[in-house]
């Protein structure tokens, strides 16, 4: 039988319109010289950030203290992102409640936390994301660093200013083992205040044959301190950092489990996404046994597994939940992410829920019912934090 179809032709065909189809979708949403802003939020979520009461929100802007909201013909007060911080500085001064300024005090080391697993679409980028928006709202700052080479977390940020993987503006360029840049040089601001990231591109994946060729010159298995090296020089500047692994078990997989202090584990409570996650958890430890044997074993403040894309009144998903509640114990957070067509909506939109205005939503109850699952999903990681700083709350 003939073949008649090149697959050199067919891949570049594809990959060439593909990529022109998408970009123009991204310029569409976010042209060249647009500046890409922060939504501002009402003194309710205002109060419900900070842990105070909306009355003595009102209060503080009343007797003019703290930054000046924006009042609406209605009587709302609302204030920017910026303005939520000074807010909680202002009332951290003042001494109102026991850590409204959560940054990390003398030591306290930054928490490194990767979020990882062997299959797509389990909602690693996505968790990643949320959780990420949610600490730099609450006052920590916060780096996410893109370890995929599909670059999922990368594209949620829309047009960075100077972002151009292919000049190697990714992590790649700092981890690499010839000439790497100082890691301050790759690492974006983004629209909100505290939140960083560093990106990633097709570059990244160079790691795996230069660990490869460097294991052949030097042997040994120094590799894996690349990404720690490399976020050593700049987690004096952060409280925690977020590192949204690729779906595969691979060299810098690896290297990011190594420079971890914690690590979370979404799985979707489906028969195939447990089964692949059990697989790379025998995989992990079958290489995580080897580490240990040469000295370069991982050792970690929590390791926690998260249930995503859940629907309660699903009876075999309720069965699975069941199911990891029995096996994983306490190391299967109590709280769950439902499966919601906000969350789909709004990175179809690059944006994550804390972004987008409630009132964009044809169902606002649906965004209801969602952000108050990702909340108490991130209000219970945020715990694990603080454990791990053993603070006395």
């Amino acid at each position: 039988m003939t073949r008649h179809l090149s697959s050199l032709q067919f891949m570049n065909t594809f990959s060439t319109k593909l990529e022109k189809a998408l970009n123009n979708l991204s310029l569409a949403q976010y042209p060249p010289d647009a500046v890409r802003t922060m939504r501002k939020f009402t003194s309710t979520e205002v109060a419900a950030l900070l842990g105070v009461t909306e009355a003595y929100i009102r209060q503080v802007s009343l007797k003019g203290q703290g930054p000046e909201p924006e009042t609406t013909t209605t009587g709302k007060r609302l204030y920017s992102v910026e303005q939520v911080l000074d807010l909680r500085m202002h009332l951290a001064e003042k001494a109102r409640k026991k850590w409204i300024n959560p940054r990390r005090v003398k030591g306290e080391d930054c928490q490194i936390i990767a979020i990882t697993n062997f299959k797509g679409g389990s909602s690693k980028t996505a968790t990643t994301i949320h959780l990420g928006h949610w600490l730099a709202l609450r006052g920590y700052r916060v780096l996410a660093v893109d370890m995929d080479p599909q670059a999922s977390l990368t594209s949620l940020q829309g047009a960075l200013p100077g972002f151009d993987y292919r000049e190697g503006d990714t992590l790649y360029s700092a981890i690499r083992f010839d000439d790497p840049v100082p890691t301050e040089k790759i690492i974006h601001q983004t629209h909100i205040i505290g939140f960083d990231v560093i990106c990633a591109g097709l570059e990244l994946t160079e790691f795996e044959t230069a660990v490869t060729l460097e294991m052949r010159k030097s042997g040994g298995t120094s590799f894996l301190l690349r990404v720690s090296q490399a976020l050593e020089q700049i987690v004096d500047s952060y409280d925690i950092v977020l590192l949204d692994c690729a779906p595969s078990l691979n060299f810098l997989t690896l290297s990011s489990l190594t420079a971890a202090t914690g690590v979370l584990i979404p799985v979707p409570a489906h028969m195939l996404d447990v089964d692949s996650t059990g697989k790379f958890l025998e995989l992990a430890a079958s290489y995580m046994q080897i580490l240990d044997e040469a000295g370069a074993g991982a050792r970690w403040d929590f390791a926690k597994f998260l249930i995503t894309k859940f629907e309660a009144n699903d009876h075999p998903q309720a069965n699975m939940q069941a199911l990891m509640r029995q096996v994983f114990g306490e190391d299967l957070l109590l709280n769950s992410v439902s499966k919601s067509t906000a969350v789909a909506d709004a990175l179809t939109w690059k944006q994550s829920l804390y972004e987008v205005q409630r009132s964009r939503f044809s169902a606002p109850k649906t965004y209801d019912r969602a952000i108050e699952s990702i909340n108490a999903a991130n209000a219970e990681i945020e715990s694990l934090i603080t454990m791990a700083w053993r603070r006395e709350q």
